[in-house]
């Protein structure tokens, strides 16, 4: 039996593979181009994504925002994991390309202690909070949830990832922490 794709997974498909394919011209796009500013993508993601679920659900709204980023991560991961061969190394310089084209941010691995299963993640010029700052706690928990996501994918196995540096709170950078469970 057939499952039925819902119009959501059909657009996922088609963006997908033009990212991975470096096809970044738009249809119905002529005047304003492929590309948007990063204060629209903020609106969308801390005032559409953000805002509107924390009045709908309250604390429980940073846990679906996080969970949406893990599944933006997982596909993201999918869909270079068979270029890297099971190869660590070449999984994060292949995630670090799409998300230095995406604009997500400059993913750059900190830590990677396979022993004791901790990684430690900085997204520099981090989409979400750029520009942003007064905020009184990390803001990030969509990419959290994305390199959560990603490192999910590769080991095959639940992790647990919190942003520990926010540029939004003065720091330098994003810095996220994932740890294998």
């Amino acid at each position: 039996m057939r499952q039925h794709k819902s119009d959501y997974q059909i657009a996922q498909k088609k963006i997908l593979d033009s990212v991975l394919t470096g096809e970044f011209d738009i249809e119905n796009r002529k005047n304003l181009g492929p590309l948007v500013p990063i204060r629209l993508f903020q609106i969308l993601r801390m005032v559409a994504l953000g805002s509107n679920l924390e009045d709908m659900l309250g604390d429980g709204s940073q846990a679906l925002v996080y969970h949406s980023g893990q599944s933006l991560g997982q596909i993201l991961g999918q869909a270079v994991m068979e270029q890297a061969d099971k190869n660590l190394e070449v999984y994060v310089s292949q995630i670090e390309q799409l998300c230095k084209k995406l604009s997500i941010g400059l993913l750059i691995p900190e830590t990677i202690d396979l022993k004791s299963g901790l990684f430690e993640l900085r997204v520099d010029e981090c989409v979400s909070c750029a520009g942003i700052d007064g905020v009184s706690s990390p803001i990030c928990h969509f990419e959290a949830g994305m390199v959560g996501g990603i490192i999910k994918t590769f080991f095959d196995t639940n992790v647990k990832a919190k942003e520990t540096k926010c540029n939004a709170l003065g720091d330098d950078t994003c810095l996220i922490q994932v740890k294998l469970v």
